[in-house]
């Protein structure tokens, strides 16, 4: 997720599924023969995201063959609730990948992830990652990213060509593509999610960032005029109204069929894409007046604080997500771009002329806000446009609920944003 993670709800492939409660009480411990465990939870589903992380198990496995690593799959939507549990368990990961952008205030305060600080401090690369890669709480570190995740638009470059359309680099550009492209692909012109989640509120958002708005600034007015433009695409044929309800693996699958002329998006279906039957391409998310711009994403790496054997797990995670190795690892099996610095020159990277795009957007991303009730702001954006979406809701009544939830959520949160 994510923003940036997609729902989850298959089994991981090749990996042991645990109770999420409890999963850990031998983690870090000897077991039969000597050899340790460590339980890694994430939320991550089959494709490109599983592939890199049973590469980077395997990576690590060269040099500690004396660990096993148990990775427990929970569904994304129940992951926080389970890591919140084991504050009263007092038993749980040793690591674990979350959904960083929108779960950090509320994890790291309740007191389930290690503090990192001293790890941190005393790691060798620390300097090679961007301050927006180190998450801190109270001055403490907790999480720290190895990868983000970006929007862009992804467009089936052999229907645009028989339809003697561009590429759109401005939402005006998209616009009409979209109108002159409805006609010949009837409610299939445009796969998005529009689920009334924080991942809906993800994909719509960063047509308000291109004016310049953002959670913290964004206006009543502001929104009821995006999802006019919403409106009009559900009710032209752009969209299918199932798109309410759709994740971004959904969006992704109707793209992927190949009846879809554009896709929103993110970059780590960049390997799925390779597998496409047509010609895919890759731009930027339309921009605004105000240029393009979305938020970063993607999962954040964090030590369980009930982890019985920190310093093991800490080795795991430098080795397998934050080195160099692990994260072109990372790259080249799921698109997932690396925040070490020095990767951005790898070849690998530069030489993939579809991750580009989103490369271009980690340097001019939006600003989250800076609140614990960040996740039920995203909610009450998302409900909003899947709203208007379906038809439940015109513009304006949705524009009014969403900022009346952003704005409670925002108060409860104790009134911070930016």
């Amino acid at each position: 997720m994510r923003p940036g993670a997609q729902a989850a709800g298959v089994a991981v492939i090749g990996m042991l599924v645990l109770s999420a409660c409890g999963s850990g009480s031998d983690s870090g411990s000897g077991a039969s023969g000597g050899q340790k465990t460590l339980t890694v939870w994430t939320y991550y589903t089959a494709g490109g995201q599983n592939d890199a992380l049973e590469q980077q198990n395997a990576l690590w496995a060269k040099s500690h063959p004396d660990v096993k690593i148990e990775t427990v799959q929970i569904p994304f939507d129940q992951l926080p609730s389970k890591l919140l549990a084991t504050a009263t368990t007092q038993d749980g990961p040793d690591v674990v990948l979350d959904n960083v952008v929108v779960d950090f205030p509320t994890l790291a305060s309740a007191g389930v992830l290690a503090d990192l600080s001293s790890y941190w401090d005393g790691y060798a690369d620390k300097g090679l990652f961007p301050d927006s890669a180190v998450w801190k709480f109270d001055d403490k570190v907790y999480n720290v990213m190895s990868y983000t995740n970006l929007l862009g638009l992804y467009y089936n470059k052999d229907l645009l060509d028989a339809a003697g359309v561009e590429p759109p680099q401005t939402m005006e550009e998209l616009t009409a593509a979209l109108e002159k492209l409805a006609p010949e692909h009837k409610n299939s012109v445009l796969a998005e999610s529009g689920a009334p989640t924080v991942e809906g509120a993800w994909m719509f958002m960063p047509m308000l960032l291109g004016q310049g708005k953002d959670y913290c600034s964004m206006t009543e007015s502001d929104l009821a005029t995006n999802l006019q433009t919403v409106q009009g695409w559900s009710q032209g044929g752009i969209i299918p109204r199932e798109t309410a309800t759709w994740d971004q693996a959904d969006a992704w699958q109707a793209f992927m069929s190949g009846k879809y002329p554009f896709g929103i998006n993110g970059n780590w279906n960049l390997a799925d894409a390779k597998s496409a039957d047509f010609t895919v391409g890759t731009t930027r998310f339309p921009a605004g007046p105000q240029g393009s711009h979305v938020f970063p994403g993607g999962e954040a790496i964090g030590i369980g604080a009930f982890a019985k054997d920190k310093d093991l797990a800490w080795q795991y995670v430098q080795e397998a997500w934050m080195s160099k190795d692990a994260s072109l690892i990372n790259f080249k099996a799921s698109g997932q771009i690396p925040t070490r610095s020095d990767l951005a020159d790898n070849e690998a990277i530069t030489g993939d002329e579809l991750v580009q795009p989103f490369v271009a957007a980690a340097g001019e991303t939006g600003a989250w806000p800076l609140n614990k009730e960040t996740a039920a702001m995203q909610t009450a954006v998302g409900q909003a446009f899947s709203a208007v979406i379906s038809g439940q809701s015109d513009p304006a009544k949705a524009a009014k609920d969403a900022m009346d939830g952003v704005s409670a959520a925002r108060e409860k949160g104790g009134g911070s944003c930016s």
